[in-house]
């Protein structure tokens, strides 16, 4: 058995016995770290691979919150419905906003994907009467498979099981032919189009791929809040979505998981200054950007070949090894 998949394996089972050592909020806690891990994995396929910028990710993650909180708490359908048609309803409105978008790039991308982000909001707050407005939405906990999740415990492994099944999907995206056609397009889109790539049909499906993530993370982070309202979703979270691809690491699926799980911790060391929490995030996107371009991921991986050729080289490897 390989090093990776003996470390796959210890991963696995320290995050399912993980819930034993932990109380109710670190339950919790460790929920969110799974909601903004699924969201960045969509963004950075979107951005990181393909290249397109979006500041309008929390509008999607809350078609998929809303949506799926209505069918269940206002028609009665099941969860597993209700967050399958609120993944496919913001897949669907990615792709209506991918297909304008795919002719832009840059500075007029970005406007066009913040006006879509204020357009959102504005219809969750001008029909109270479905959405509950600014006043927000309660939404109950789960049904799954006929099985009332009823304690934090079974609401985590349920988060893990999504999760597991988002990171699985990034990861088989990212090696397939359309992972590739996105890395072609983000690092030459003129080369792309004469290897006979369409750069149209590209950046809608990763608009539309991107949007599908942020919506099922939505439809997640409905369940384990047990509230939404518009302000979760404003340009605030988009940018913290951002930030946690970034930091964790652009095109990189590892990149994001760690970057979401960092910095959805971070608030913990900063209850202090709280008010500060917006500078903060914006003085370590600062700071990564100048100094690990390439992220977490990309130190790791650096560090990871020093330590490597320094093996290599060293002169008592060999009694070492003996």
């Amino acid at each position: 058995m390989s090093g990776h998949r003996i470390l796959l394996l210890a991963a696995a089972a320290l995050l399912c016995a993980a819930p034993l050592g932990m109380g109710n909020y670190q339950s919790y806690l460790a929920q969110l770290m799974m909601i903004n891990i699924i969201g960045a994995l969509g963004l950075n396929l979107l951005t990181g691979n393909c290249g397109q910028i979006s500041l309008c990710h929390a509008s999607f993650m809350a078609v998929g919150a809303y949506t799926s909180a209505l069918l269940t708490t206002r028609f009665g359908l099941s969860f597993t419905i209700g967050i399958s048609v609120g993944t496919l309803a913001a897949a669907g409105l990615g792709a209506a906003l991918g297909f304008p978008a795919r002719r832009l790039s840059g500075l007029y991308l970005a406007l066009v994907t913040l006006g879509f982000l204020e357009l959102v909001q504005t219809v969750v707050e001008e029909f109270p009467n479905l959405t509950g407005g600014v006043r927000g939405l309660s939404v109950p906990k789960p049904q799954v498979l006929g099985i009332q999740i009823r304690s934090d415990t079974a609401l985590y492994y349920l988060a893990l099981a999504v999760t597991a099944f988002a990171v699985w999907s990034a990861r088989n995206v990212e090696r397939s032919r359309f992972g590739r056609a996105f890395n072609a397009v983000r690092q030459s889109p003129y080369a792309a189009q004469a290897v006979g790539i369409s750069l149209g049909r590209t950046k809608l499906l990763a608009f539309s791929l991107a949007a599908g993530f942020a919506g099922l993370a939505g439809g997640l982070q409905a369940i384990v809040v047990g509230f939404i309202d518009p302000t979760e979703f404003g340009i605030s979270t988009s940018l913290r979505q951002i930030t946690f691809i970034v930091v964790g690491g652009l095109g990189s699926v590892p990149g994001s998981v760690i970057g979401a799980i960092v910095l959805t911790g971070l608030p913990e060391l900063l209850r202090g200054v709280q008010e500060y929490s917006d500078l903060v995030y914006g003085a370590i996107l600062l700071a990564v950007l100048l100094f690990m371009p390439q992220g977490v991921i990309g130190l790791l991986e650096a560090l990871r070949g020093r330590v490597g050729k320094w093996w290599m080289k060293s002169p008592n490897r060999s009694e070492l090894e003996s």
